[in-house]
């Protein structure tokens, strides 16, 4: 009886201990102030892209500043032989323009950083049927997109680190 007391007990911490492990790390994730704000034009990949910076971005700003970041995606392909010559792949790479500016109160903008990231290509497949090339083509720049938009994150991450130092 007393030990099946202990083992009700130690059961109850063990769930109670998890239950706040979970809410720590589900909190952990909403660091996004909203000093960052993303401008993209309004085409399929780089709005892709604008909402993967902004989900993957949970840098905590320790000042007020208000910054913009102007990106542009863009894609570059290229045919490439397959490992047996027989049929040709497009090689597709993404390239990804950015500008950081802070925005100042006296209307006078500071360029912080500008830059491009060029991806590793990505190979589409070799199938014939034009409909399988188009998804594989479109799947292969959905990915390109988040591949873009974890490296911009990384770079923001420590631009920022280093002006608020």
């Amino acid at each position: 009886m007393l030990m099946k007391l202990i083992k009700q007990k130690i059961f109850i911490i063990l769930l109670l201990f998890i239950n706040s492990c979970s809410s720590v790390n589900y909190q952990s994730n909403s660091n996004f102030k909203g000093n960052l704000t993303v401008e993209t034009q309004s085409n399929r990949y780089n709005l892709l892209l604008k909402q993967h910076i902004k989900r993957g971005f949970l840098y905590k700003f320790s000042s007020k500043r208000n910054f913009i970041l102007k990106t542009e995606i863009t894609f570059i392909s290229s045919d490439t032989l397959s490992d047996n010559g027989q049929k040709s792949l497009k090689s597709t790479k993404a390239k990804l323009n950015y500008t950081l500016t802070e925005l100042k109160s006296d209307k006078k903008h500071k360029t912080i950083d500008t830059g491009s990231i060029i991806t590793f290509p990505a190979l589409s497949s070799s199938s014939s049927s034009i409909y399988s090339k188009d998804k594989s083509l479109r799947h292969i720049k959905e990915r390109l997109c988040v591949s873009s938009a974890k490296k911009l994150n990384m770079r923001l991450i420590l631009i920022l680190k280093k002006i608020e130092d």
